[in-house]
């Protein structure tokens, strides 16, 4: 009696004592500290929305046993406590909390969108492009993480301006996020078993799928039919298309935060439905290249948008292809002996020749390039710009041994598809 007496005076107490404490354990889990790589994944695996939808894009359960655990025993605390897990775990629903607390108590947003936000999603996921998966609260939670660490473009604020957005809301309307429209709280509440059913909230229910569905079928197919870009990106070692990588992508940025050489960033152009994606910029600073000996990304995504690879199967994975404009090069235009592209290659995909005054010509094998932009990265040439560009693949496959034992065709006529009429290796 005591004990429970002391629960129910304290409680309020003990649970933002527990949230808060969670809260901080969150924080540590997104900024790393000495903690594994993969620990940029371990909020984002909480969500069974992400899960559910990104599986419902990809047509296949893709997540692993050990990955399915958490959403899991999110979904099994819920099917009996319902919104225990937004009241006493969910990180960002503790920040929304703490200017609630101060609130001026105005209905800004009357209504609760949250029903037909989670419904939009499930079947814009079946529709193969959940546009709005990165309003997932757990996804929005690590990618403040990326943001605070400023690892990402400025253009990562565009999903990621809802956390100041509704922390100032949340000063005018209490819990506004959380109450009226959180898709994942929503699903938590709808799973509990024992729970009150009339007559008026299954009618709401029926309301809110359909809406789901008439909005979000006919987006999905419209937003995808405009997936490709004029200048499409190059995606991270592990993604698929372009058009699955948009549909299953989260925008939660924890490839981008995990990269070591800092050459994964975050996309400004597009169109919608591939606004603000993880791609490559080698560009980016000295030393911004896809890195041989490094599958990091490939370990922390929690939507299968990129594929786990082992380090193996990411060195012979290609995700674009170099080509020397030999308009630009040192040794092509101006007759000076530099190979320092075929140099720092770590894969031999460069083949060196020899001009009639002796210049050592580089030229590059696609088959056996990767993509991986160490050339371009490391090349000298600057007066007609980097003597190498990277070109986008339509979809990322893997390198063969037979690749591998390739060579250049030599011969008196253009080699076949990859030496362009600008002058292009």
């Amino acid at each position: 009696m005591g004990d429970e007496g002391f629960y129910a005076k304290h409680k309020q107490a003990i649970r933002w004592a527990v949230r808060l404490f969670i809260l901080g354990l969150s924080i540590f889990f997104i900024i790393g500290g000495p903690l594994p790589d993969h620990a940029a994944r371990w909020i984002p695996a909480l969500s069974p929305l992400a899960a559910v939808s990104a599986s419902l894009a990809h047509k296949v359960w893709y997540v692993s046993a050990v990955w399915s655990l958490p959403a899991i025993a999110v979904v099994l605390l819920c099917l009996f406590k319902g919104r225990f897990f937004c009241r006493w775990i969910c990180p960002l629903g503790t920040i929304y909390s703490v200017p609630s607390q101060f609130s001026a108590k105005k209905r800004i947003l009357p209504w609760k969108l949250n029903g037909t936000i989670f419904w939009f999603t499930v079947f814009a996921s079946i529709a193969g492009l959940p546009l709005i998966l990165f309003l997932d609260p757990l996804s929005t939670f690590t990618r403040f993480g990326v943001l605070g660490q400023g690892t990402a473009h400025l253009m990562a604020w565009v999903p990621g301006a809802l956390i100041p957005l509704f922390l100032l809301l949340s000063f005018i309307q209490p819990h506004i996020w959380c109450m009226q429209l959180c898709p994942l709280g929503y699903l938590v509440e709808k799973l509990k078993v024992k729970r009150v059913r009339t007559e008026k909230s299954i009618s709401q229910s029926r309301r809110e799928m359909l809406a789901g569905l008439g909005l979000g079928v006919p987006l999905a197919f419209l937003f995808k039919q405009k997936v490709r870009a004029e200048n499409p990106p190059i995606l991270p070692p592990g993604a698929k298309s372009l058009d699955n990588f948009a549909a299953t992508c989260m925008r939660c940025y924890a490839c981008v935060k995990v990269c070591p050489t800092g050459v994964l960033t975050v996309r400004k152009q597009g169109g919608l439905a591939e606004l603000c994606l993880p791609e490559l910029n080698f560009d980016k600073h000295d030393g911004a290249y896809c890195e041989q000996y490094c599958n990091i990304c490939t370990t922390v995504c929690p939507t299968g948008a990129i594929r786990f690879l082992s380090e193996e199967d990411k060195q012979n994975r290609k995700i674009a292809t170099a080509r020397i404009r030999r308009g630009a090069c040192l040794a092509w235009q101006d007759r000076q002996e530099c190979l320092a592209c075929d140099e720092f290659c770590g894969y031999n995909a460069f083949e060196v020749g020899e001009g009639k005054d002796g210049i050592p010509l580089p030229e590059i094998n696609p088959r056996k390039c990767r993509g991986c932009g160490a050339c371009r990265n490391i090349c000298p040439a600057i007066n007609r710009g980097n003597a190498i560009t990277m070109i986008p693949l339509t979809e990322q496959k893997m390198i063969t041994e037979e690749d591998d034992n390739s060579s250049i065709e030599r011969g008196g006529r253009q080699r076949r598809g990859w030496l362009s009429s600008d002058s292009d290796s």
